[in-house]
């Protein structure tokens, strides 16, 4: 019921140029019959333009009807909706696209967090027990398929993904894979490590809220062996 009457108040305007539309022709339709039953001159065409007129003027009377409560539920019942709920609004991101780390500072600019330090990567960001790793475990070896698990439950949860670089290297981070829905302490995907050179690499978990705000990444080192 709730969602009813918020999606009649974020489009109310469409509606009210819908029932308008409508009831200009049938208000019209109602006239031209009045018109008719008032120049007939023999039995049966007044009972027509009576049955025209029946019909067309309950049509009108709806969609005033229809207007009425949706000025009404637009105006008094949607904003009455409490906030929590409302649905969340998701916006278009790129699941695979990194996002920035930070606060609103003072007059809405945006303030980057500070980068990690390239040297001690391991367990940084992963005290949050709402995005966290729990598997593979820091400076573990890694052959083949591996299963990744941990939590990605965060406020207003939109995403998660795990990604990759080099050790101690300034690279872009290579996206492994994504999901869009919510876990805690569960498997989060697979990492093929067959497909990566064998040494030692950084791997880390970002979880995004519906904003595109992360917070601080669960970041580990992780060595990668040949298989077989």
């Amino acid at each position: 019921m709730a969602e009813a009457l918020v999606l009649i108040e974020t489009y109310q305007t469409w509606i009210y140029l819908i029932l308008g539309g409508a009831g200009l022709v049938y208000l019209g339709l109602t006239l031209k019959w009045i018109r008719v039953y008032r120049n007939a001159l023999f039995g049966l065409e007044r009972e027509r333009a009576v049955a025209s007129l029946s019909r067309y003027g309950a049509m009108t009377a709806l969609v005033a009807a229809a207007l009425m409560g949706t000025f009404f539920t637009a105006t008094f019942l949607g904003p009455a909706v409490p906030l929590g709920v409302r649905p969340t609004p998701v916006p278009t991101v790129s699941l695979l696209s990194t996002p920035q780390n930070g606060v609103v500072g003072e007059g809405g600019t945006f303030v980057p967090a500070t980068e990690l330090a390239l040297g001690t990567p391991e367990g940084v960001g992963c005290t949050n027990p709402l995005a966290t790793l729990s598997d593979p475990k820091p400076d573990a070896t890694l052959t083949g398929t591996v299963d990744i698990k941990g939590t990605a439950n965060i406020a207003n949860f939109a995403f998660y993904k795990y990604e990759f670089r080099p050790a101690n290297s300034a690279d872009s981070w290579q996206a492994i894979s994504a999901g869009t829905a919510p876990i805690i302490d569960d498997q989060l995907g697979k990492w093929d490590t067959s497909l990566m050179p064998s040494g030692d690499y950084d791997f880390r978990l970002v979880v995004t809220d519906t904003s595109g705000n992360a917070p601080l990444p669960c970041v580990i080192r992780v060595h990668i062996a040949p298989s077989g």
